[in-house]
């Protein structure tokens, strides 16, 4: 038996196409990290510095307020070093990670369409104790955060859907492949071709997903983390912009980013099988890719044009819903939806028993295949 796993391991990651598309998804993230990190700028005493050495004084600077963050933090850090200004025409920026946050929270900085420095000022009433007034109760963590956020949408986004295109392409052909080249009419004359064999490609299938997505993690948090450092994992998941206040989110951004990383696997999980159980139904690897991508995408149909027409009723509409949102497209997103844990636990029951569906609809599919 493992030497069956280790042949259809083999012949799962022999495909160039899997590689390449991995190699170009990891080259954008480390690109992309590379434009962060030398096109960042932070100034103080009427200085501005750019890159590593940036970074590194703004986190320096940064850890003078790190903690529960109050009133005269804020005060202390408007009075020091003003309100953060950046004029989009020409690049000109003042101020630092500190000035940064006070204003983009605390100010009507956002509400202006070109805001000149003059015009920013603190929020005032019912501004104030809506937006600001949260922030200042004691349970926020304030740290250095910067490059957390940018890992957030780098992980969560580019790298849940990268992966998802090249688990579809590459995990396509498992069964269907069989098919094309016959192979399968003589597998499955065999008591192991059509009982322990199938329970291997499907454990190889797997197996190869997850070791990708592990790596994938692996690498993308690894060079964040040189970059960035640990500082800042502690603070408050608020403090960064996918954190969100509403629904369930964890208290840390270290939490946060590991809840992230729980959705992504149990989103590669679920979407391992159903890539397989299109694989059985197709006589060959492009009508299973077309399939997959077909059963990928059909939540966004749902939610984006079906579901808003409510054609069904309400009841029915907010029950397919819940099952939209458990499938692969949505579930490694549940942290941007506002979902209460209790939700949350239902979309992942649902994946569950999606993902058990999938892999025994395929098992079934390709052992009562005759060609």
């Amino acid at each position: 038996m493992w030497k069956i796993f280790q042949e259809e391991f083999y012949k799962i990651a022999s495909r160039k196409i899997v590689w390449i598309g991995l190699f170009c998804l990891l080259a954008f993230v480390r690109y992309q990290l590379w434009m962060v990190q030398d096109e960042y700028a932070m100034t103080i005493g009427g200085e501005t510095i750019y890159g590593k050495e940036a970074i590194e004084k703004d986190q320096e600077l940064t850890a003078k307020y790190a903690g529960p963050l109050t009133e005269e933090k804020v005060r202390d850090i408007y009075e020091k070093y003003g309100f953060y200004y950046l004029n989009r025409d020409t690049g000109e920026q003042r101020g630092n990670f500190c000035s940064r946050f006070i204003t983009e929270h605390m100010t009507n900085s956002m509400q202006l369409k070109e805001p000149a420095l003059e015009e920013i000022q603190f929020y005032q009433g019912t501004d104030w104790e809506n937006n600001a007034a949260p922030l200042l109760r004691g349970d926020l963590r304030f740290d250095y955060v910067y490059g957390w956020d940018y890992l957030a949408e780098t992980y969560g986004i580019w790298i849940t859907y990268g992966l998802a295109v090249i688990f579809i392409i590459g995990l396509s052909s498992v069964f269907s492949e069989e098919y094309s080249l016959r192979t399968a009419d003589i597998l499955l004359t065999t008591r192991r071709g059509k009982g322990g064999g199938i329970w291997m490609k499907t454990a190889a299938a797997f197996g190869f997903a997850l070791a990708v997505f592990l790596a994938s993690t692996f690498y993308v948090w690894a060079i964040y983390l040189k970059v960035f450092g640990t500082q800042g994992l502690s603070a408050s998941s608020a403090m960064i912009g996918w954190g969100n206040r509403w629904g369930y989110c964890p208290d840390t951004v270290a939490g946060f980013l590991l809840y992230q990383f729980c959705l992504g696997f149990a989103g590669t999980v679920l979407l391992t099988a159903v890539v397989l159980a299109a694989s059985a139904f197709c006589k060959n690897a492009f009508l299973a890719v077309v399939l997959s991508l077909t059963l990928y995408l059909i939540p966004v149909v749902w939610l984006k044009l079906i579901g808003p027409m409510r054609i069904f009723g309400y009841t029915v509409t907010k029950a397919v819903s819940h099952f939209m949102v458990s499938m692969p497209v949505y579930l490694p997103m549940a942290w941007d939806f506002a979902f209460p844990a209790e939700q949350v636990m239902l979309h992942l029951a649902i994946a569950l028993a999606v993902g058990v569906a999938g892999v025994g609809l395929g098992y079934w599919r390709y052992r009562g295949y005759q060609g």
